[in-house]
């Protein structure tokens, strides 16, 4: 029986059977192409949209409000690290991965700090970016408890 994990709210972009809706953000065709594969392939996985820019992923998450945004970092007219605090303005409950051929070490900090949920190098094993993406997911929709 497939997983299927529900969404959080009504503003989330519709999918059906509550699955977890996904924008892919990247400027290449090819690896649009390729991560909407890996999340075709998931069940309870659903590409809602796509960006091939910074200023487009903005736009795209703004009126799709995905639970979770796969967003290069190196993207033509704006890059995604420049675009990543204003969607997290534009769609506040999406959880963001970063996906970048910059090494971890580089910049990892710099892209959590701003708001990512997690950052992955490009040309891990594509099982990685689908369990990142259900782990976001689940963390979404986690109730907050106070540390006492």
């Amino acid at each position: 029986m497939p997983r299927v994990a529900p969404t959080v709210s009504d503003t989330s972009a519709s999918t059906p059977n509550g699955a977890i809706s996904v924008l892919i953000c990247d400027d290449v065709d090819s690896m649009r192409a390729l991560l909407g594969v890996v999340v075709g392939l998931r069940p309870g996985l659903r590409v809602v949209g796509e960006a091939r820019d910074g200023h487009e992923a903005v736009a795209e998450a703004k009126r799709l409000q995905p639970d979770v945004i796969l967003l290069d970092l190196s993207m033509p007219r704006r890059t995604g690290l420049d675009a990543l605090p204003e969607i997290k303005q534009v769609a506040p409950a999406a959880q963001v991965i970063v996906l970048s051929g910059f090494v971890a070490s580089l910049i990892e900090d710099d892209v959590l700090k701003l708001g990512a949920a997690r950052f992955i190098e490009k040309g891990v094993d594509p099982e990685v970016i689908a369990t990142a993406i259900e782990d976001v997911a689940a963390e979404r929709l986690a109730p907050v408890h106070p540390i006492r």
